[in-house]
């Protein structure tokens, strides 16, 4: 099944670099994304903020601070087995260029 998610946004807050249990570098973000949309044959403005974050190498070698404009890539999961709200997983990061 496909679950891809392409989206530019502003780098809202960073939370700490973490590692978990096993070692694995963990570094949660808020990203904040604001864009005008068609729906219906009308303007709309669609606005989202949603918590994202990044693993292993990209987490630790992380070049990107709150207020960068970035374009990501990655998937959307639920945040854990206790809350099933979605979180989007980065694989992909650079900075947007607009």
């Amino acid at each position: 099944m496909l679950n891809q998610l392409s989206l530019c946004a502003q780098i809202k807050s960073l939370d700490d670099l973490r590692y978990t249990p096993a070692g694995l570098p963990v570094l949660t973000m808020w990203l904040l994304h604001e864009s005008w949309q068609i729906e219906l044959e009308q303007r709309y403005l669609a606005k989202v903020e949603i918590q994202a974050k990044a693993l292993g190498d990209l987490a630790k070698n992380w070049m990107y601070q709150p207020g960068a404009m970035v374009e990501i890539k990655g998937f959307l999961a639920q945040k854990g087995v206790y809350h099933s709200r979605p979180i989007l997983h980065i694989q992909q990061i650079r900075e947007y260029k607009g």
